[in-house]
């Protein structure tokens, strides 16, 4: 168990089996690799028997509670990426070794899912990854695996082993020829594709394909199959199945592999919009929606018990005629103002894991969130990803939504961070550091690294909390953030509305990541219909700052009292936006990008583009949801207007503010 669910690291063991028929004496055997642990004097496996090395023995002991033959704790940590193990005896002799890794011909579902990596047959190489199996998959993501006893993917003879699969891509007017090639030496007697196609949410009736061999021997060799045409918009569901000459069972992906099958996508793109197209289709039961303590404000600080294998099928049609995608297995889990997507790991869509399809309240914020984040990413700024998609689910036409991606772990590799890193996602309203920083990763560590962080932060002044700020914050990071919040004027993104990781390698620091950036470019509750609000003060958000009192406020009162976009500073701007030495960081930035990023000549384009990409879009959506096209239209336009003139106005009065600054 080497990448337990939920980062649970504590959960992690090893586990040895004596097959012979008398009792080993493990008496200074060691593991050299991997891990280190020395295994103590009078060290016994029972015949066929089974001894577990644990991490944490003791959380062991919590979590499986009727595995009694343990031994631990060992040092260090196995990689979640793969790693090399190495059994000595006490002769330092090495009894057998393995490499493994997360990523096929290996299993994946020991990758994070809840399964162990078992070996199939004690008696064959430890050193082949057809060898080894997943556990049984749990419904949800919970350590499972088999210790102490015999492995779930345990048979008496090596199953064939089935590798180099390649297939194309069905249609209505095409076969679609699978291709693979199976292994076995004691030759193989039968093959078969099993195919069920989808019509729809409904699996159609299954198809057994024999499988013909087209090069080779029974012992090693090529074979194919051809899945009959099938009509556009089917989703095509196959595995491969091979049964060798004494009766053992392979089949192609693992019934315990969160993806069971090989999936294909009949139909060819036709897609001619600027944006591209995301088929949905609910093939499962839905899941609990959302993880938001917002919900469940009496529930601990974690997510719902995820479920491990998919509910759906995603097949994404991009622009320009390039190749439909489908992403079968997937899990997609309502969200407020529409479906959060959350891939596999090893099929991601353009690298990323979770996306968000939303929405939500006014077609302003669809427009205003996604023209923030292209300010970010011009800015350099560590950013979702975000985009345009017109959405069908189960068949019925949706429109245009913004996809955003995730800030999960998956986005902090693909972007160059350490992906282990703890990350919290700041909610408004908790109560409290703990209550308001949503742990999203290593759940089982706590806060503890926040609370030392602000003890801190909040013990120093000066000079004193400049040099804790650069020990510990990623000031260029922090100073652009804070500096875009400004030129968009995301009044909502100082208390909350962002996400922050902690790089947990020595010497790693702390980071922010934009997020929920729907209330920006002049929009606030109470705003005027003209979004002509630009002044947004330079002060905002830092400690010290006080809200509005002046006439209007008391007519528009917000949350916290004063101005409804008026929030308490948050906790890492208030100090950090108060210490004089950030400040100057912070202000040159800003200055820099209101000569840079923020202008007329470099943001208008960006502005333009998405005017010109949206605009049919607009008009497809007022259609299929029965509204005044000409009235979608011009409503469309006004708010592209108020985004050029947020751009000329908001950089006027900051460049002015920024000279008084001086």
């Amino acid at each position: 168990m080497y990448h337990p669910p939920e980062d649970g690291d504590h959960l992690q063991f090893v586990e040895l089996f004596n097959p012979d028929p008398t009792p080993a004496n493990l008496s200074g055997w060691s593991f050299s690799k991997g891990l280190e642990f020395n295994f103590p004097t009078n060290t016994l496996i029972a015949p066929n028997g089974f001894l577990v090395i644990a991490r944490n023995p003791a959380a062991f002991a919590r979590h499986y509670r009727s595995v009694t033959n343990v031994l631990g704790p060992f040092k260090g940590k196995l990689k979640h990426s793969g790693e090399r193990l190495e059994l000595l005896d006490a002769n330092a002799k090495t009894v057998e070794s393995l490499k493994f890794e997360d990523q096929q011909p290996w299993p994946l579902a020991p990758d994070g899912y809840g399964s162990s990596l078992e070996r199939i047959l004690p008696s064959a190489p430890a050193q082949n990854p057809a060898n080894w199996a997943p556990s049984k998959l749990p419904a949800s993501k919970v350590s499972t695996g088999s210790p102490g006893r015999q492995n779930d993917s345990f048979t008496p003879q090596p199953p064939p082993s089935i590798q180099q699969i390649t297939a194309s891509t069905p249609s209505k007017s095409h076969l679609s020829v699978v291709q693979c090639t199976i292994t076995d030496p004691k030759g193989l007697r039968s093959a078969h594709l099993r195919v069920v196609p989808w019509s729809g949410n409904q699996p159609g009736q299954e198809l057994l394909i024999p499988l013909t061999r087209t090069d080779g021997s029974p012992l090693q060799g090529r074979y194919q199959a051809s899945i009959p045409p099938q009509i556009d918009g089917t989703l095509v569901r196959t595995q491969i199945v091979a049964t060798n000459e004494v009766g053992a069972v392979a089949i192609f992906p693992h019934p315990n592999e969160p993806n069971p099958t090989l999936s294909f996508y009949s139909g060819s793109n036709t897609n001619t919009a600027a944006v591209p197209f995301a088929f949905i289709r609910m093939l499962g039961p839905a899941e609990r929606r959302g993880s938001s303590l917002r919900f469940r404000p009496n529930a601990p600080n974690r997510s719902p018990a995820e479920a491990v294998r998919g509910n759906a099928a995603f097949v994404w049609v991009p622009t320009n005629g390039a190749p439909i995608q489908v992403f079968d297995h997937v899990r997609v889990v309502q969200r407020q103002g529409g479906w959060k997507v959350h891939f596999r790991k090893d099929q991601p869509l353009q690298g990323m894991t979770g996306l968000n399809l939303v929405f939500e309240f006014a077609p302003r914020q669809v427009l205003s969130e996604h023209l923030s984040y292209e300010l970010f990413r011009k800015a350099g700024s560590l950013t979702p990803h975000s985009e345009h998609v017109r959405v069908w689910m189960d068949g019925r036409p949706h429109g245009y939504f913004l996809a955003v991606e995730q800030p999960n772990k998956n986005f902090l590799k693909r972007n160059q961070r350490n992906e282990d890193s703890n990350i919290y996602k700041l909610l408004w309203y908790g109560q409290g550091l703990e209550a308001q920083h949503e742990k999203k990763t290593n759940l089982d560590t706590g806060h503890d690294d926040l609370r030392a962080l602000m003890k801190e932060l909040e013990g120093s002044r000066g000079a004193a909390q400049w040099a804790v700020i650069q020990k510990h914050f990623s000031v260029p990071e922090f100073a652009n953030y804070y500096a875009i919040n400004q030129c968009i004027q995301n009044w909502d993104g100082y208390f909350n509305n962002y996400s922050i990781y902690h790089d947990l390698k020595p010497g790693g620091k702390w980071g922010i990541i934009p997020w929920d950036e729907d209330k920006t470019w002049g929009d606030y509750d109470g705003a005027s219909a003209n979004y002509d609000w630009y002044e947004l003060p330079l002060n905002y958000g830092m400690r010290g700052d006080k809200g509005p009192t002046d006439l209007r406020s008391l007519f528009n009162q917000g949350p916290f009292g004063g101005t409804s976009w008026w929030r308490p500073p948050g906790w890492f701007s208030g100090p950090l936006l108060a210490n004089p030495d950030f400040r100057k960081v912070f202000l040159k930035r800003l200055d820099e990008l209101c000569n840079t990023a923020f202008t007329d000549a470099t943001f208008t384009p960006v502005i333009n583009a998405l005017e010109k990409r949206l605009g049919p879009e607009v008009e497809y959506r007022a259609a299929i949801m029965n509204q005044d096209p000409a009235a979608e239209k011009a409503r469309f336009k006004r708010h592209i207007e108020s985004f050029r003139r947020q751009l000329q106005n908001r950089r006027k009065f900051l460049l002015t503010e920024l000279e008084k600054a001086k």
